[in-house]
């Protein structure tokens, strides 16, 4: 006679043979490997464009789960199901904590979604997009109109391609919010050196007097060392830092953000001071963002927490640059 273990353990059996099956049996798949031992398969209903830069592979792919996406070197970087939420995460907080944002400079985004949300301050007046990448931005023009939504052709966007690094090396202008939207320091990849001391410095030295920075600061799942790097690396160059972080399915971990400033504190913001700000200042609604929700993004786990306070860990430079785990 089978017992209860048994039986269950023989259903889930059936089950992963179906689905193996219908593996071998369907369509396309696409595996995204998130370290040496774990990936992603997820089903493609179709592909709308491949190709590739002299920078890295690009492909918008539909996904039966995700909707359309932006994949770069393999790797999903935003998708219809939830690209929102990354993007109000990384704008908002910075754009309520400076006040009044009239230039925001943003490196990367090259899917136009971080304008698009810079575009809905009715302070706003010049929003400059820096990406290295011309390729990625002409295809995202393209196939990824939702994810846009006019922003490449708002009046008061700029696009420069170029290396947002030499930018601010070469450009003396000063700006009130500087977003940097790229791609995770991976080693020989185009965006590592937008993680070391070097960097942070020349972008405080673009920013106005009651500045604000803000970037994405990788998967605080498998790479808490590296958001512990950039962390340090921040805090050795601003006053005040306060990193964050947003669930996202698309990558199937939380993912880690970070707002830095030497006059005002994110963690400071209360409930009322994010939805008043977005109701003087945001056209439109936010899906994602408001009091509430920052007050949970900034509210960090006990083990994170730790982590970020870890003594051992130092700042990353140009020489001795931090790298995600492959």
């Amino acid at each position: 006679m089978l017992n209860k273990g048994t039986m269950h353990y023989s259903w889930r059996l059936g089950v992963m043979s179906s689905v193996m099956d219908q593996v071998s049996r369907m369509g396309t798949y696409f595996i995204e490997f998130e370290t040496p031992f774990s990936w992603h398969l997820r089903a493609v209903n179709r592909v709308l464009y491949s190709g590739e830069s002299k920078y890295q592979r690009i492909a918008v792919v539909e996904f039966k789960d995700l909707g359309k996406a932006l994949v770069l070197d393999g790797k999903v970087q935003s998708s219809l199901f939830d690209e929102y939420v990354y993007h109000e995460s990384l704008v908002h907080p910075a754009m309520v904590l400076n006040g009044n944002p009239e230039r925001v400079l943003i490196i990367g985004g090259g899917e136009g979604a971080t304008a698009r949300e810079v575009l809905k301050w009715d302070t706003v007046k010049e929003v400059v997009m820096v990406d290295i990448d011309e390729e990625v931005v002409r295809v995202s023009k393209e196939y990824l109109p939702e994810m846009h939504g006019g922003s490449f052709y708002d009046k008061r966007f700029k696009l420069i391609i170029g290396d947002g690094r030499r930018f601010l090396e070469e450009s003396s202008e000063k700006f009130d919010v500087i977003i940097v939207d790229a791609t995770d320091p991976l080693e020989g990849g185009p965006s590592y050196l937008l993680y070391t001391v070097e960097f942070y410095k020349l972008a405080k030295s673009r920013l106005t007097p009651n500045g604000v920075l803000a970037t994405q600061a990788t998967n605080m799942a498998y790479a808490l060392r590296v958001l512990s790097v950039i962390y340090r690396t921040i805090g050795s160059v601003f006053s005040k830092v306060r990193p964050y972080q947003s669930y996202m399915h698309s990558y199937d971990a939380p993912w880690g953000f970070m707002v830095a400033s030497d006059t005002a504190d994110a963690l400071q913001l209360t409930q009322a001071d994010v939805d008043n700000a977005l109701m003087r200042h945001v056209k439109g609604n936010t899906r994602y963002y408001d009091g509430l929700t920052h007050v949970h993004m900034f509210t960090l786990p006990r083990h994170i927490r730790i982590a970020l306070e870890d003594k051992e860990v130092k700042p990353a430079t140009d020489s001795n640059p931090t790298f995600m785990p492959m």
